[in-house]
């Protein structure tokens, strides 16, 4: 493997991976609420936005010029 597709990788899944199961491991016991929205809840949205944001940083910086 190398270091493209390393970060690659990174980007486009570990990241999204982390965010997702980490805010679920820290808010899971929480009762705060975020918008009307329970922080879980809110998080988990939030990383359907973000997750989608990193995937298209993985594309544009490490994929795009193999597409032309």
């Amino acid at each position: 493997m190398t270091m493209k597709q390393f970060f690659n990788v990174i980007i486009g899944l570990v990241i999204p991976f982390i965010g997702i199961t980490g805010g679920i491991i820290l808010f899971r016991h929480s009762e705060f609420f975020v918008l009307g929205f329970p922080i879980l809840y809110f998080w988990m949205f939030l990383w359907f936005i973000l997750a989608s944001i990193c995937i298209s940083f993985s594309w544009y910086f490490f994929d795009r010029k193999e597409y032309g």
